[in-house]
Protein backbone atom coordinates (compact mmCIF):
# COMPACT_ATOMS: atom_id res chain seq x y z
CA UNK A 1 0.00 0.00 0.00
CA UNK A 2 2.84 2.75 0.69
CA UNK A 3 4.30 4.47 -2.12
CA UNK A 4 7.50 4.27 -1.03
CA UNK A 5 9.51 0.99 -1.69
CA UNK A 6 11.78 0.78 1.55
CA UNK A 7 14.45 -1.09 2.28
CA UNK A 8 13.40 -4.09 4.51
CA UNK A 9 16.40 -5.47 6.74
CA UNK A 10 16.42 -8.53 8.54
CA UNK A 11 18.92 -10.97 10.55
CA UNK A 12 18.93 -14.12 9.28
CA UNK A 13 21.25 -17.34 10.66
CA UNK A 14 23.61 -14.53 11.87
CA UNK A 15 23.82 -12.54 8.66
CA UNK A 16 22.19 -9.54 8.04
CA UNK A 17 20.32 -9.01 4.66
CA UNK A 18 19.54 -5.87 2.78
CA UNK A 19 16.69 -6.01 0.45
CA UNK A 20 15.57 -3.84 -1.91
CA UNK A 21 14.10 -2.75 -5.45
CA UNK A 22 11.06 -4.19 -4.47
CA UNK A 23 12.59 -7.16 -2.69
CA UNK A 24 14.16 -9.05 -5.51
CA UNK A 25 17.88 -7.07 -4.58
CA UNK A 26 19.75 -8.93 -2.01
CA UNK A 27 23.11 -7.72 -0.09
CA UNK A 28 24.67 -10.04 2.95
CA UNK A 29 26.59 -8.17 5.60
CA UNK A 30 28.35 -10.47 8.01
CA UNK A 31 28.12 -9.63 11.61
CA UNK A 32 29.07 -6.37 12.86
CA UNK A 33 29.32 -6.02 16.78
CA UNK A 34 30.09 -2.49 16.55
CA UNK A 35 26.78 -1.71 15.37
CA UNK A 36 23.78 -0.85 17.60
CA UNK A 37 21.38 -2.68 15.34
CA UNK A 38 20.95 -4.20 12.10
CA UNK A 39 19.24 -1.05 10.79
CA UNK A 40 22.46 0.60 11.61
CA UNK A 41 24.78 -1.67 10.22
CA UNK A 42 22.54 -1.61 6.83
CA UNK A 43 22.16 2.21 6.65
CA UNK A 44 26.50 2.01 7.00
CA UNK A 45 26.79 -0.15 4.40
CA UNK A 46 24.21 1.97 2.16
CA UNK A 47 25.40 5.08 2.95
CA UNK A 48 29.29 4.00 1.76
CA UNK A 49 27.69 2.85 -1.24
CA UNK A 50 26.70 6.69 -2.43
CA UNK A 51 23.20 5.33 -2.22
CA UNK A 52 21.92 7.17 1.46
CA UNK A 53 23.24 10.20 3.04
CA UNK A 54 25.42 10.19 6.01
CA UNK A 55 24.87 12.73 8.96
CA UNK A 56 27.00 15.19 7.70
CA UNK A 57 25.28 14.71 4.53
CA UNK A 58 22.44 15.19 6.12
CA UNK A 59 23.24 17.82 7.95
CA UNK A 60 24.52 19.95 4.96
CA UNK A 61 20.50 19.31 3.50
CA UNK A 62 19.79 21.32 6.29
CA UNK A 63 22.68 24.12 5.81
CA UNK A 64 20.95 24.37 2.19
CA UNK A 65 18.00 25.47 3.48
CA UNK A 66 19.43 28.48 4.81
CA UNK A 67 17.23 31.86 3.95
CA UNK A 68 13.74 30.12 4.00
CA UNK A 69 11.52 29.08 6.50
CA UNK A 70 11.39 25.71 5.83
CA UNK A 71 9.22 22.92 7.36
CA UNK A 72 10.58 19.61 7.12
CA UNK A 73 8.61 15.87 7.27
CA UNK A 74 10.84 13.57 8.68
CA UNK A 75 9.09 9.84 7.24
CA UNK A 76 10.42 6.87 5.22
CA UNK A 77 10.25 3.63 5.46
CA UNK A 78 10.38 4.44 8.95
CA UNK A 79 13.16 7.16 10.27
CA UNK A 80 12.88 6.12 14.13
CA UNK A 81 14.97 2.93 13.44
CA UNK A 82 18.19 5.53 12.68
CA UNK A 83 19.46 6.92 15.88
CA UNK A 84 21.53 9.87 13.28
CA UNK A 85 17.67 11.10 12.06
CA UNK A 86 16.90 12.13 16.15
CA UNK A 87 20.59 13.92 15.92
CA UNK A 88 19.11 15.72 12.11
CA UNK A 89 15.61 16.73 13.56
CA UNK A 90 17.31 18.08 16.81
CA UNK A 91 19.39 20.22 14.48
CA UNK A 92 16.31 21.10 12.50
CA UNK A 93 14.24 21.96 15.52
CA UNK A 94 17.02 24.43 16.50
CA UNK A 95 17.19 25.79 13.52
CA UNK A 96 13.70 26.36 11.88
CA UNK A 97 12.00 25.88 15.49
CA UNK A 98 10.10 22.91 16.51
CA UNK A 99 6.44 24.01 15.34
CA UNK A 100 8.31 23.18 11.95
CA UNK A 101 9.46 19.75 12.29
CA UNK A 102 7.20 16.77 11.00
CA UNK A 103 7.56 13.17 11.95
CA UNK A 104 5.74 10.63 9.95
CA UNK A 105 6.77 7.26 11.78
CA UNK A 106 5.21 3.59 12.17
CA UNK A 107 4.55 2.17 15.49
CA UNK A 108 7.36 0.17 15.29
CA UNK A 109 9.34 2.60 14.88
CA UNK A 110 7.95 5.36 17.41
CA UNK A 111 8.59 1.88 20.28
CA UNK A 112 11.86 2.28 20.54
CA UNK A 113 12.09 6.15 21.66
CA UNK A 114 10.84 7.62 24.97
CA UNK A 115 8.18 10.06 24.29
CA UNK A 116 9.73 12.57 26.35
CA UNK A 117 13.32 12.07 23.91
CA UNK A 118 10.97 13.15 20.65
CA UNK A 119 7.90 15.19 21.94
CA UNK A 120 10.24 18.33 22.55
CA UNK A 121 11.71 18.11 18.34
CA UNK A 122 8.69 17.81 16.50
CA UNK A 123 5.51 20.38 16.14
CA UNK A 124 3.48 17.52 15.10
CA UNK A 125 3.37 13.68 14.49
CA UNK A 126 1.67 11.60 11.68
CA UNK A 127 0.72 8.19 11.03
CA UNK A 128 -1.63 5.80 9.21
CA UNK A 129 -4.25 4.46 10.33
CA UNK A 130 -6.98 3.45 7.98
CA UNK A 131 -8.03 0.43 9.58
CA UNK A 132 -9.49 -1.10 12.99
CA UNK A 133 -8.44 -4.45 14.29
CA UNK A 134 -6.63 -7.15 12.73
CA UNK A 135 -6.50 -5.54 9.30
CA UNK A 136 -5.98 -6.89 5.78
CA UNK A 137 -2.61 -8.86 5.57
CA UNK A 138 -3.05 -8.84 1.69
CA UNK A 139 -1.91 -5.02 2.35
CA UNK A 140 -0.03 -4.41 5.65
CA UNK A 141 1.16 -6.28 8.62
CA UNK A 142 -1.13 -7.94 11.06
CA UNK A 143 -2.74 -5.08 13.28
CA UNK A 144 -0.42 -2.29 11.42
CA UNK A 145 -3.08 0.73 12.07
CA UNK A 146 -3.83 -0.56 15.43
CA UNK A 147 0.06 -0.68 16.43
CA UNK A 148 0.59 2.80 14.88
CA UNK A 149 -2.83 4.32 16.84
CA UNK A 150 -1.19 2.94 20.26
CA UNK A 151 2.25 4.43 20.19
CA UNK A 152 0.74 7.27 18.46
CA UNK A 153 -1.69 8.44 21.18
CA UNK A 154 1.51 8.16 23.86
CA UNK A 155 2.88 11.49 22.41
CA UNK A 156 -1.10 13.22 22.29
CA UNK A 157 -1.08 12.57 25.49
CA UNK A 158 2.11 14.15 26.08
CA UNK A 159 0.64 17.49 24.37
CA UNK A 160 2.09 16.50 20.93
CA UNK A 161 -0.21 17.60 17.91
CA UNK A 162 -0.69 14.38 16.32
CA UNK A 163 -2.67 13.41 13.11
CA UNK A 164 -3.79 10.46 11.64
CA UNK A 165 -3.66 10.00 7.94
CA UNK A 166 -6.19 7.65 6.10
CA UNK A 167 -5.92 7.06 2.41
CA UNK A 168 -9.00 6.20 1.01
CA UNK A 169 -9.33 2.71 -0.75
CA UNK A 170 -12.26 0.59 -2.14
CA UNK A 171 -11.93 -1.30 1.02
CA UNK A 172 -12.33 1.09 3.46
CA UNK A 173 -15.11 3.40 2.64
CA UNK A 174 -17.88 1.71 3.68
CA UNK A 175 -19.59 4.51 6.27
CA UNK A 176 -19.40 1.72 9.31
CA UNK A 177 -15.78 1.40 8.37
CA UNK A 178 -15.35 4.69 8.42
CA UNK A 179 -17.08 5.20 11.53
CA UNK A 180 -15.24 2.83 13.08
CA UNK A 181 -12.17 4.42 11.85
CA UNK A 182 -13.51 7.86 13.47
CA UNK A 183 -14.40 6.92 16.70
CA UNK A 184 -11.28 4.62 17.67
CA UNK A 185 -9.04 7.97 16.86
CA UNK A 186 -11.22 10.30 18.52
CA UNK A 187 -10.83 7.80 21.89
CA UNK A 188 -7.58 7.97 21.83
CA UNK A 189 -7.86 11.86 22.03
CA UNK A 190 -6.21 12.25 18.04
CA UNK A 191 -6.83 15.69 16.94
CA UNK A 192 -7.24 15.58 13.07
CA UNK A 193 -7.61 13.22 10.83
CA UNK A 194 -6.32 13.94 6.91
CA UNK A 195 -8.11 11.83 3.84
CA UNK A 196 -5.82 10.53 1.31
CA UNK A 197 -5.95 9.50 -2.41
CA UNK A 198 -4.45 6.01 -2.75
CA UNK A 199 -1.54 7.23 -4.64
CA UNK A 200 -0.74 4.69 -7.83
CA UNK A 201 2.97 5.31 -7.64
CA UNK A 202 5.57 2.98 -5.93
CA UNK A 203 4.09 0.02 -4.20
CA UNK A 204 0.44 1.75 -4.75
CA UNK A 205 0.80 0.99 -8.12
CA UNK A 206 -0.21 -2.94 -7.53
CA UNK A 207 -3.23 -1.62 -5.97
CA UNK A 208 -4.98 0.91 -8.71
CA UNK A 209 -7.75 -1.62 -8.60
CA UNK A 210 -8.64 -0.27 -5.24
CA UNK A 211 -8.70 3.59 -6.07
CA UNK A 212 -12.11 4.79 -5.34
CA UNK A 213 -14.80 6.53 -7.08
CA UNK A 214 -15.45 9.61 -7.30
CA UNK A 215 -18.76 9.13 -5.60
CA UNK A 216 -16.67 6.82 -3.09
CA UNK A 217 -14.43 9.88 -2.47
CA UNK A 218 -17.39 12.58 -2.09
CA UNK A 219 -19.47 9.89 -0.27
CA UNK A 220 -16.66 9.07 2.32
CA UNK A 221 -15.62 12.64 2.81
CA UNK A 222 -19.73 13.32 3.68
CA UNK A 223 -19.29 10.69 6.04
CA UNK A 224 -16.62 12.10 8.07
CA UNK A 225 -17.67 15.66 8.17
CA UNK A 226 -20.92 14.68 9.28
CA UNK A 227 -18.87 12.87 12.54
CA UNK A 228 -17.11 15.75 13.22
CA UNK A 229 -20.42 18.12 13.19
CA UNK A 230 -21.46 15.62 15.64
CA UNK A 231 -18.61 15.00 17.87
CA UNK A 232 -16.38 18.34 17.07
CA UNK A 233 -13.07 16.15 16.76
CA UNK A 234 -11.16 15.00 15.07
CA UNK A 235 -11.31 17.60 12.92
CA UNK A 236 -11.50 16.39 9.22
CA UNK A 237 -9.05 17.64 6.50
CA UNK A 238 -8.08 16.88 2.76
CA UNK A 239 -4.92 15.85 1.14
CA UNK A 240 -3.94 18.20 -1.57
CA UNK A 241 -5.12 16.16 -3.79
CA UNK A 242 -9.01 16.05 -3.01
CA UNK A 243 -9.44 19.76 -2.56
CA UNK A 244 -10.51 20.37 -5.26
CA UNK A 245 -13.46 17.82 -4.87
CA UNK A 246 -14.22 18.74 -1.32
CA UNK A 247 -14.81 22.67 -2.28
CA UNK A 248 -11.61 23.54 0.33
CA UNK A 249 -9.88 25.37 -1.89
CA UNK A 250 -11.00 28.63 -1.35
CA UNK A 251 -9.82 30.39 -5.16
CA UNK A 252 -5.99 29.52 -4.34
CA UNK A 253 -5.07 26.30 -6.43
CA UNK A 254 -5.07 23.23 -3.79
CA UNK A 255 -1.62 21.71 -5.46
CA UNK A 256 1.70 23.20 -4.27
CA UNK A 257 3.86 21.26 -6.06
CA UNK A 258 7.71 23.18 -6.50
CA UNK A 259 5.54 26.94 -4.69
CA UNK A 260 5.82 24.97 -1.55
CA UNK A 261 6.04 21.24 -1.73
CA UNK A 262 9.23 19.15 -2.59
CA UNK A 263 9.97 15.71 -2.37
CA UNK A 264 13.43 14.27 -1.02
CA UNK A 265 15.38 11.04 -1.52
CA UNK A 266 17.67 9.26 0.33
CA UNK A 267 20.79 10.29 -1.69
CA UNK A 268 19.81 13.79 -1.52
CA UNK A 269 17.90 14.40 -5.05
CA UNK A 270 14.99 16.97 -4.56
CA UNK A 271 11.84 16.22 -6.83
CA UNK A 272 8.91 18.22 -7.62
CA UNK A 273 6.93 16.22 -5.85
CA UNK A 274 7.43 13.60 -2.88
CA UNK A 275 4.91 11.30 -4.42
CA UNK A 276 6.93 11.48 -8.01
CA UNK A 277 8.61 7.63 -6.77
CA UNK A 278 8.48 4.11 -8.91
CA UNK A 279 8.18 0.80 -7.71
CA UNK A 280 11.82 0.47 -6.44
CA UNK A 281 11.58 4.57 -4.61
CA UNK A 282 13.53 6.09 -7.53
CA UNK A 283 11.87 9.10 -9.23
CA UNK A 284 9.28 8.46 -11.74
CA UNK A 285 10.51 9.90 -14.30
CA UNK A 286 13.23 12.72 -14.79
CA UNK A 287 11.06 15.40 -15.48
CA UNK A 288 10.49 15.54 -11.77
CA UNK A 289 14.05 15.74 -10.90
CA UNK A 290 14.80 19.46 -9.66
CA UNK A 291 18.66 18.92 -8.42
CA UNK A 292 20.38 17.73 -6.13
CA UNK A 293 19.74 19.55 -2.69
CA UNK A 294 23.15 17.33 -1.27
CA UNK A 295 24.89 19.20 -3.78
CA UNK A 296 23.61 22.48 -3.90
CA UNK A 297 21.37 25.50 -2.08
CA UNK A 298 17.63 25.38 -2.69
CA UNK A 299 18.12 29.08 -3.59
CA UNK A 300 20.21 27.52 -6.52
CA UNK A 301 18.16 25.03 -7.43
CA UNK A 302 15.19 26.92 -7.14
CA UNK A 303 17.07 29.88 -9.91
CA UNK A 304 17.75 26.82 -12.16
CA UNK A 305 15.86 27.11 -15.54
CA UNK A 306 13.60 23.73 -15.09
CA UNK A 307 12.13 24.71 -11.48
CA UNK A 308 11.26 28.60 -13.01
CA UNK A 309 9.32 26.82 -16.04
CA UNK A 310 7.55 24.76 -13.12
CA UNK A 311 6.91 27.40 -10.90
CA UNK A 312 5.30 29.53 -13.64
CA UNK A 313 3.04 26.25 -14.73
CA UNK A 314 1.25 25.01 -11.71
CA UNK A 315 -2.14 26.84 -12.83
CA UNK A 316 -2.18 25.56 -15.84
CA UNK A 317 -4.18 22.66 -14.65
CA UNK A 318 -5.57 23.86 -11.16
CA UNK A 319 -6.93 21.79 -8.87
CA UNK A 320 -5.58 18.67 -10.73
CA UNK A 321 -3.17 16.25 -8.96
CA UNK A 322 -0.30 16.99 -11.04
CA UNK A 323 1.00 13.01 -10.01
CA UNK A 324 -2.25 11.94 -11.53
CA UNK A 325 -2.18 14.13 -14.20
CA UNK A 326 1.28 12.70 -15.35
CA UNK A 327 0.13 9.71 -15.24
CA UNK A 328 -3.12 9.81 -16.85
CA UNK A 329 -1.86 12.39 -20.11
CA UNK A 330 -1.35 11.23 -23.61
CA UNK A 331 1.15 14.79 -24.19
CA UNK A 332 4.43 13.57 -25.71
CA UNK A 333 6.95 15.40 -22.98
CA UNK A 334 7.03 14.37 -19.64
CA UNK A 335 6.71 18.43 -18.16
CA UNK A 336 3.43 18.91 -20.50
CA UNK A 337 2.24 15.59 -18.85
CA UNK A 338 2.36 17.38 -15.47
CA UNK A 339 0.87 20.40 -16.13
CA UNK A 340 -2.11 18.87 -18.20
CA UNK A 341 -6.01 18.67 -16.85
CA UNK A 342 -5.88 15.16 -16.87
CA UNK A 343 -6.77 13.96 -13.44
CA UNK A 344 -9.41 11.41 -13.64
CA UNK A 345 -10.92 12.39 -10.70
CA UNK A 346 -11.72 16.06 -12.23
CA UNK A 347 -12.29 15.63 -15.48
CA UNK A 348 -15.97 15.46 -15.13
CA UNK A 349 -15.89 18.48 -13.01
Amino acid sequence: MCSVDAVHVRRRQGVTEIRSEGLTVTDRLGADPSADSIYVQAAGWRQRQGLELDLPGKLRILDHLDGYDAKIDFSGGDPMVLPENVTVMAEAAARFGRDNVTLTATGAGLITWPVERIAPLVGELNFTFDSVGYGDPRFRPRHYADRNLKHASRFADAGVKVRAECPLTTANCAPEILERIYMAIRERGIGSLLLMRLFPVGRGGLRRDMVPSREQYREAIAVLRGLEATYGHPKVRLQCALRHLGGTSDGVNPCDLVRESFGLLTDGTLLASPWAVDSHGKPVDEAWILGDLGSDPLARILASERAVEYRSRVDQNFGHCKIFSFQNSEKQHAADRIFDAADPLYLAE
